[in-house]
């Protein structure tokens, strides 16, 4: 809405655009937040709840530096190399490589199919 000139600044945005952002993240959430949660929690290595603490701390603590720094960062991908810097802290053979490079691949795909998909649906609506 900023870009296309609707309105001028952040505070002009209308009530339903945050919470149909709101409604999107909830319903992901629902369908497979479930999947998120063990795989961050099981699958990349077990994490014990003392060392989520530590995970949860060490993201909370990037994310706040990164964004007083004006960084634009995920938080998924943060709390992942949070996950993963508690697996390794134990030994290096803790943390399971292969999801963590299955994650990593999915990241980078994610970037040029997102803009693939994006392009098409602007190409469909316009």
């Amino acid at each position: 809405m900023i870009a296309n000139g609707d309105i001028i600044d952040f505070k002009e945005i209308p009530n339903w655009v945050p919470l149909a952002c709101y409604a999107a993240i909830a319903l992901g959430t629902l369908s497979g937040g479930w999947k998120i949660v063990k795989t961050m929690g099981t699958k990349i290595t077990k994490v014990t709840p003392l060392e989520g603490v530590g995970a949860e701390t060490a993201g909370a603590i990037t994310l706040f530096l990164t964004a007083q720094m004006g960084i634009p960062v995920s938080t998924t991908h943060t709390i992942t190399g949070s996950i993963i810097g508690v697996g390794a802290t134990k030994r290096l053979s803790a943390v399971r490589w292969g999801v963590t490079r299955s994650l990593l691949f999915a990241w980078i795909v994610t970037i040029p199919v997102s803009a693939l998909v994006a392009g098409l649906i602007y190409l469909l609506v316009r």
